[in-house]
């Protein structure tokens, strides 16, 4: 698939907003008292009980310098007020913080002006000069269901991807597909006695067919583990541990596991605890046996493996993009675990010549203790791969073939100790990428009842969260807007806009690490702190410059702020630049999310308290202009988010 370049590619700094403008004139003020260049200082936005836009706490810069702060924030306050400046209409000292007034007017010229001509590239920057960032993202398991889960990778990472382009990044999304491992020896197994290649087609549900058959692998396979673990503890309890095989190994495992992470003696020990999760490390099922032969045949290219294999990838990948589609989420590249198979043998061979791999009973395994972050596993005893030795895999396509100068992850906050392993075999490989990943993690999706479970059968489905985002959604048009209920079309993508808005404003609007317990009100509310109200807001403001029949052509040149509603509105339109870098910075769309619903929040009490239409035509002209420049960061920002304006609400 071509991917749509980013258009807006200026040297960084370009584009001179506001925001930057204004420290540069407060930098050369204190370059000029204190000799400190390029000094450090945040304009924080000033309290409402102040009659200011920002404040600058000197306390620090003064210290570095010798200054007393009240002597210091005095001096810049009348050198500022001594000179005319075409943005800062005053500063007042007060005690250690400097507060800056600006021109409204002024301001409010430079600002609309600056949006109305860049567009949707307004707040954007080149920070990233063209570097190539992949964002791992998604990444769905074949054979499964998409659950709730799902949708935290995939809509994050989608929203990353347009932040890293917005600081002028190409960006890769990847859709990293899960469709190879022991998972598919097991699965082999269960069509192979469950089901067959024919039932699998003609089963209406065919995606859900196979979750079925996972889901009964696995209680077949518990049910034997239990049988077989009461056999085994009566043999070893009768006729001693040695003549369970591995059982002795196991107990001297766990014994060092447990003196050493609890400092016990030997004699502490309590050997009837040590005896069970020995036998729970010995237990192995027929059927679990069965399922890592058929997934070492895969690996080998058996035929039979292979065409179960391939049905199992393209009945569920057609799954995927029919979800995908629903919500206007589109890859660059989706490539299996599987296509990085021919290069294992690469991950194995390079491993073992930079000397940081070791033998461990067959296995070859890194050890990086020394980092206190354990051991990882490259390869089985049986010659089959993990999860690592694909990743690694991957990590050196992207670095090779994609020129990745930096790699995302979005993943779940239990794979935290696992990146930061695959993170540290990248560095004692040699690959640049090591120093340049980063692991985006999420909380995970909870139900009432505990963790979502596949092989328990215990998910809330991703296609059923959608399709009753539909029915609430057109409720709610039914209600609100007949009219537009009896056009059938027209409420179809109304629905469809609203309700997968909703679903993605419940994530992206609190911070990615939170974890989430699946609420449906919650999952899919369309009042409030919401997408709807966004965009609710955002059709009201273009209905007015639709009436009033409104070009940039036809707009005031000249701006004039004579309330409050007009002059928060374009202190909010002024910050968009900053906000965007900064939820580039901490790869956190919330503070988007966050922004935009302010700024559709002060848009509302414009509407409620000033008069447009009916005013006279200078002061017309340049309302206009403002709710022009308002509609644009309104779609900026939700764009960042993913969500989409409806046509009418």
């Amino acid at each position: 698939m071509d991917k749509e370049r980013n258009t807006f590619a200026p040297k960084e700094h370009e584009v001179l907003y506001l925001q930057e403008e204004v420290k540069g004139l407060l930098a050369e003020k204190i370059y000029s008292y204190t000799g400190i260049e390029n000094p450090d200082f945040t304009l924080q936005n000033a309290p409402d009980h102040v009659d200011a836009d920002y404040g600058v706490h000197m306390a620090s810069i003064a210290k570095m310098a010798g200054w007393n702060p009240k002597d210091l924030t005095l001096a810049l306050s009348l050198d500022i007020n001594s000179n005319e400046s075409s943005i800062i209409q005053f500063a007042e000292a007060q005690g250690a913080y400097l507060n800056i007034k600006l021109n409204s007017e002024l301001t409010g010229q430079r600002v609309l002006d600056l949006i109305l001509k860049l567009g949707k590239d307004y707040g954007k920057e080149n920070i990233g000069q063209g570097k190539i960032v992949v964002v791992d993202m998604s990444s769905p398991n074949i054979a499964k269901r998409m659950n709730y889960g799902h949708l935290r990778s995939t809509i994050i990472g989608d929203s990353i991807a347009k932040l890293e382009e917005s600081m002028g990044h190409e960006v890769v999304k990847d859709n990293h597909i899960g469709d190879w491992g022991t998972q598919f020896g097991k699965l082999i197994v269960a069509t192979k006695k469950w089901g067959s290649e024919s039932i699998i087609k003609q089963s209406a549900d065919p995606v859900g067919f196979l979750q079925k058959l996972y889901v009964k692998f696995h209680t077949e396979a518990e049910k034997e583990e239990v049988e077989l673990r009461a056999k085994l503890k009566e043999k070893a309890l009768v006729d001693g541990f040695e003549s369970v095989p591995g059982l002795l190994k196991a107990i001297d495992e766990v014994s060092s596991k447990l003196m050493e992470r609890k400092g016990l003696s030997k004699k502490e020990l309590n050997m009837d605890t040590i005896l069970e999760d020995a036998l729970d490390q010995v237990t192995i099922s027929d059927l679990e046996k069965q399922g890592r032969e058929w997934f070492k045949k895969l690996e080998t290219g058996n035929s039979e493996a292979r065409k179960i294999w391939e049905l199992c990838v393209d009945l569920s990948l057609k799954e995927f993009d029919e979800i995908y589609k629903m919500l206007g989420v589109k890859f660059d590249k989706t490539l299996g675990e599987s296509f990085y198979e021919n290069m294992l043998p690469d991950v194995i061979q390079k491993v073992k010549e930079k000397g940081i791999g070791k033998n461990s009973d067959g296995a070859l395994i890194i050890d990086m203790t020394d980092k206190k972050l354990g051991v990882a596993i490259i390869q089985k005893t049986d010659g089959t791969s993990v999860y690592m030795t694909r990743d690694v895999a991957t990590a050196m396509h992207r670095e090779t073939i994609f020129k990745a100068n930096k790699i995302i992850y979005v993943v779940g906050d239990d794979q935290k100790l696992y990146f930061q392993q695959l993170f540290e075999i990248l560095r004692r490989l040699d690959m640049k990428v090591g120093d340049h990943s980063k692991h985006v993690y999420f909380g995970m999706v909870t139900l009432p009842d505990g963790k979502m479970s596949t092989r328990k059968g215990r998910t809330i489905l991703l296609q059923d969260v959608i399709k009753e985002g539909l029915k609430r959604a057109e409720k709610t048009i039914q209600n609100k807007n007949p009219k537009l209920y009896g056009n059938v079309k027209l409420k179809k993508e109304v629905a469809r806009i609203v309700a997968i808005g909703a679903l993605k404003w419940n994530d992206l609007s609190q911070h990615a690490k939170r974890k989430i317990t699946f609420d449906w009100d919650e999952a899919l509310n369309f009042d409030g702190y919401s997408a709807p109200y966004v965009q609710y807001a955002t059709v009201r403001a273009l209905s007015i410059l639709n009436k009033a029949k409104y070009t940039p052509d036809n707009s005031s040149k000249k701006i004039v702020l004579n309330n409050d509603y007009e002059k928060k509105l374009v202190n909010h339109l002024l910050e968009y630049p900053k906000v965007l870098k900064d939820a580039w910075s901490e790869s956190n769309p919330a503070k988007v999310a966050s922004y935009v619903y302010g700024l559709a929040k002060l848009f509302n009490s414009f509407y409620k308290n000033v008069h447009v239409l009916d005013s006279s035509k200078e002061l017309k002209d340049s309302k206009l202009k403002l709710i022009a420049a308002t509609v644009q960061i309104l779609f900026n920002s939700m764009e960042i988010l993913g969500i989409e304006i409806p046509p009418e609400m």
